[in-house]
């Protein structure tokens, strides 16, 4: 079996392993802090709050995308993931027993260590892919990465019973959420290992890197990632990148949240929450089958086609959300009746149902962004993911800060805004054949840049008045 593909498949368990319980904690994480706010500790309530810390996790998810590429480009890729993913641990062993300095602490850690996991999952999944395997390559990752989705919020819904997620049941969850992701990074550490014997056997030439980076190297990193910011394309998918960190925000954990908060649907609500979980990753899993490894689109047609699916099917999600939910359900429990007041029965219908449509049509969009990111920019990997991630979380702290305070209706307009709009700038995108033509000169330039300074500085070393 080729090794780049058995590298492919260990990358996606080890995100799908460590994400099972991160991602469940994410979906939960406000409705588990409601429930400690009425503990006190040794005389000391918490007051933190879920909302808040995603956003600082995402502020400082963008910060350090500045410097992701430079680290990744250090450390290589396999161990920058183990580093990242050390991080999302300790964010899950914090909810056993949160202190909301250390809740925060930790969101701060775990921004940190997502930018730079995600920007090294972008380069090894580009080392160990082609122009012929990229769309089964990203397709199989995203599949087996949604996976997580589905252990983790199954647990969830089994374990939680009552209205109010109390310490009785709080901790077994997350002991077993942090076992979890324990056994993540031990997939991560063997990732570590085949890239060691890999490099000396020689095997993948590609993922062979023969020399350690200087600061020169850090600082063309940041010069590439500018001389991207130039170009035409690469500011138009600045859009798309941008909704993906709203709707993630949106889809995952304010309208979870609301899902928590309604109370028409009764005293179990809050394992309904690990049941929209559930339905996001059959609907992720079975896009990233169907838009990435089966239909494998390669032209720039049936990519548009592939994005036009995924953007008629968010649409209808985000109607279903508009016209189902109390205007007030993301901030706190509610009988205020939504735009349509349904019995529970239907309503309950509609929410999963469009639980299921949004993970479908999310994969859509994920599946062809990493596509493109992959083949356009495979000379600047790095720097073209850390872009991608840089927008998106800046995009998902802002929305987690307003999320509490915002109506649901006008944070679904937003999104909605930036769907469209998004997708008509990625057709642009697809439908230019140029960019790369744009791009070369620029990152020529500035490799040349490099090139005459190192040679000046070396010319002034060797210079006896110096």
């Amino acid at each position: 079996m080729d090794n780049r593909f058995i590298n492919v498949v260990l990358l996606g368990l080890a995100f799908m392993i460590l994400f099972t319980a991160f991602q469940a904690t994410g979906m939960i994480s406000q409705s588990v802090l409601e429930g400690v706010k009425n503990e006190t500790v040794n005389g000391t309530s918490f007051h933190g709050s879920g909302y808040i810390s995603m956003a600082i996790l995402y502020s400082f998810f963008a910060l350090t995308n500045v410097f992701a590429p430079a680290i990744v480009s250090i450390l290589g890729p396999s161990v920058s993931m183990f580093l990242g993913g050390s991080t999302y641990f300790l964010y899950v062993l914090s909810f056993i027993y949160p202190m909301t300095w250390s809740y925060y602490v930790v969101s701060i850690l775990i921004g940190i260590g997502a930018a730079v996991l995600w920007t090294a999952q972008g380069v090894y999944l580009a080392n160990n892919s082609d122009d012929l395997t990229i769309s089964r390559n990203s397709g199989i990752f995203w599949a087996l990465f949604q996976v997580s989705l589905l252990a983790g919020n199954i647990y969830v819904f089994i374990a939680l019973k009552a209205q109010i997620i109390d310490r009785a049941t709080r901790i077994p969850l997350f002991v077993v959420f942090s076992i979890v992701s324990a056994v993540g990074l031990l997939i991560f550490m063997f990732v570590i290992w085949r890239s060691y014997v890999e490099k000396h056997r020689h095997t993948l030439s590609r993922i062979v890197e023969e020399k350690k980076s200087t600061l020169a190297d850090v600082i063309h990193t940041l010069k590439v990632a500018g001389a991207l910011l130039r170009t035409r394309n690469m500011l138009l998918l600045l859009i798309p990148f941008a909704y993906s960190g709203l709707s993630n925000t949106l889809f995952q954990g304010v309208f979870a949240t609301c899902i928590g908060h309604y109370v028409k649907y009764g005293d179990t609500r809050k394992r309904l929450i690990g049941l929209h979980g559930i339905l996001i990753g059959c609907g992720e899993i079975l896009g990233g089958g169907l838009f990435g490894f089966i239909t494998k689109p390669k032209t720039a047609s049936q990519r548009a086609l592939m994005i036009l699916v995924g953007c008629i099917l968010q649409m209808v999600y985000y109607y279903s959300v508009f016209v189902n939910f109390p205007v007030d359900s993301a901030s706190n429990e509610t009988t205020t009746k939504p735009y349509f007041d349904f019995n529970s029965t239907t309503s309950q219908v509609i929410t999963f149902i469009g639980s299921f449509i949004v993970g479908l049509g999310d994969s859509s969009l994920n599946t062809q962004l990493m596509n493109v990111l992959a083949t356009r920019y495979k000379q600047t990997t790095a720097s073209a993911f850390a872009i991608f991630k840089l927008v998106q979380s800046l995009m998902a702290a802002i929305a987690f800060f307003y999320a509490g305070s915002l109506q649901i209706q006008w944070q679904t307009l937003i999104v909605v805004l930036f769907l469209f709009f998004g997708t008509l700038a990625f057709f642009a995108v697809l439908f230019d054949e140029t960019d790369n033509d744009l791009t070369a000169p620029l990152i020529t330039n500035t490799i040349q840049e490099d090139e005459d300074i190192q040679s000046t500085a070396q010319q002034t070393h060797a210079s006896p008045i110096a």
